[in-house]
């Protein structure tokens, strides 16, 4: 009797001493002033705060300025609404690696200021060669058997849908817009019932699951910050930066991700990391959806592979994820978006697709730009990665399927699909 007494107290013991170290672990793993919630109050401080950090920031001064002198600006700001109790002043942090500096608002919700515009590191004087149309010329397929033009005149119902989440800029006089609303309208017309949405919301992001094809065409970052109130820690992490602008009453619906770092504000615009991903689409998984994204440091930079990103959209339930290393040249990955897509439509399998699209603009886009003219290159070389199924493909129309089973019967071969040839998706050393 004795003997079972003591073994019941030696789990209770050890029970008690396992839920009393949760709070202090997971206190330890918060940010500082972090709290559960968001009230109005704090939206309003935050709002306060961004009022002023975009001031700064859309202001042709800043623009004007060196990164230094951005830097200088960024801090001289942030410590005077440090002063008005807005800003915790132990979380100001500078990174220059990632041309970045991060804060964080009183509430404990992750802030940022960019010290480089993404535009201004895009060199697009380039161009590829491009139809009136404004856009690649249409390549032929891997087999050279099927061709977009004859889909397109034999179609007879859409087979799939895409969305084409646009968050470069808001359209206006933009360099980018007129190709993606091109590839929109020819996409729908081949079958592929495409979708280009120019105001990019976080809650748009939470609808992934609803297309086969899902493109992020968007500016990326990386955000380093400090956390943790017993034990200091940093962390950096991939951003996609979108244009959505905060404002108090979604900083109150978006409260729980922004308290938990899913979502964070850079120059007063809502951003998501990887983790944002696997929490939209924890009970509501994505089935059969490819994700291509044309974000820079999507899948990591300066060489060095991070796919945090891609890791957390497959955990999501995407079928496949296309993400490109390091800062990618606009008409290339542009390029690259056209020539992948084309392919997907025609039948091939992402694999199939991405290696065609390769072989027609280059295996990264150092490749590209050198084959233009370009002399003045930028210093690393991007290039992109797959993951998860290899075989992944849209959903095929019904005339494909009946060329394609017409050809197999007529040449007594298997499937081009079969002998795809397999390379590796990353450049050469």
């Amino acid at each position: 009797m004795k003997i079972k007494r003591h073994r019941f107290l030696c789990a209770v013991l050890t029970l008690v001493l396992l839920f009393s170290a949760l709070p202090l672990a997971a206190f330890a793993a918060e940010p500082e002033g972090s709290s559960q919630t968001l009230t109005a109050e704090d939206a309003a401080e935050m709002q306060q705060a961004d009022q002023a950090v975009t001031a700064l920031t859309d202001s042709e001064a800043y623009s004007d300025m060196t990164q230094t002198e951005r830097q200088d600006a960024a801090l001289a700001q942030l410590e005077e609404l440090a002063d008005q109790g807005l800003v915790e002043p132990s979380s100001i942090r500078v990174d220059e690696e990632h041309s970045m500096v991060s804060f964080t608002y009183r509430c404990g919700v992750l802030g940022g200021i960019l010290l480089t515009d993404p535009d201004e590191t895009d060199n697009t004087a380039f161009a590829l060669p491009q139809n009136p149309a404004g856009v690649p010329a249409v390549t032929q397929p891997v087999d050279g058997t099927l061709t977009l033009t004859d889909l397109k005149k034999n179609k007879v119902e859409d087979f799939g849908t895409a969305m084409i989440y646009y968050a470069f800029d808001n359209t206006v006089n933009s360099s980018r817009y007129p190709y993606y609303n091109y590839m929109k309208g020819f996409w729908t017309a081949v079958g592929l019932n495409t979708n280009l949405n120019t105001t990019v919301t976080v809650d748009d992001l939470r609808k992934m699951g609803d297309y086969d094809l899902c493109i992020l065409s968007a500016h990326g970052a990386y955000y380093t910050y400090s956390y943790g109130l017993l034990w200091k820690r940093t962390a950096t992490k991939p951003v996609i930066l979108l244009t959505e602008e905060a404002a108090p009453y979604k900083d109150l619906r978006y409260g729980f991700d922004l308290l938990s770092h899913r979502i964070i504000k850079i120059n007063g615009l809502y951003s998501v990391t990887p983790d944002f991903f696997r929490a939209s689409y924890f009970f509501n998984h994505m089935e059969h959806t490819i994700v291509l994204s044309e974000t820079c440091e999507f899948g990591g930079i300066d060489g060095s592979v991070d796919s945090s990103m891609a890791d957390s959209l497959l955990a999501a339930g995407a079928k496949a994820v296309v993400g490109y290393v390091n800062n990618v040249y606009t008409v290339y990955s542009r390029s690259m978006l056209w020539d992948t897509v084309n392919q997907l439509v025609l039948g091939q399998t992402i694999e199939q697709s991405l290696n065609h699209a390769k072989s027609t603009y280059g295996a990264n886009d150092l490749v590209w730009y050198r084959a233009q003219g370009g002399r003045r290159p930028h210093a690393t070389a991007a290039y992109p990665l797959l993951y998860g199924d290899t075989r992944a493909k849209l959903p095929e129309s019904s005339y494909i399927q009946s060329l394609q089973a017409e050809q197999a019967a007529a040449q007594g071969t298997p499937d081009s699909h079969d002998t795809a040839d397999r390379t590796d998706l990353r450049p050469a050393a």
